[in-house]
């Protein structure tokens, strides 16, 4: 399965919910690409994350690691911990996962290809 494209993403995670699209190209089993999202964590703020990302597919699970992040709340770039994603291929069009970053945050979240 290549799943290079483009993608909506949603993500659960302990203190709010992120919102977004991600853009994926695989070559073999390397994949590379760029995850853009709005983080909304409940009440209080929202952060325009950019995260670009690098991995390699193996047994039908990709662990993309962020390469390079840029985020912006309030008009201001903030610095912003780097997440890992770890994906799962479940379909031709769905594909379903975790964040965790350096201090613990974890999330859930479901890719679904736009067509």
């Amino acid at each position: 399965m290549n799943i290079s494209g483009k993608w909506t993403y949603k993500e659960d995670f302990e203190f709010g919910k992120s919102i977004g699209e991600v853009e994926l190209m695989q070559t073999g089993d390397v994949v590379s690409g760029e995850f853009s999202f709005t983080e909304a964590v409940e009440n209080e703020y929202k952060i325009d994350v950019t995260e670009k990302v690098k991995g390699v597919v193996s047994d039908g699970v990709v662990l993309l690691e962020s390469i390079a992040v840029k985020a912006i709340q309030d008009h201001k770039e903030i610095n912003y911990l780097p997440n890992s994603f770890n994906v799962h291929l479940v379909a031709e069009n769905k594909l379903v996962g975790s964040t965790f970053d350096s201090e613990g945050v974890c999330g859930v979240f479901v890719m679904e290809r736009k067509i």
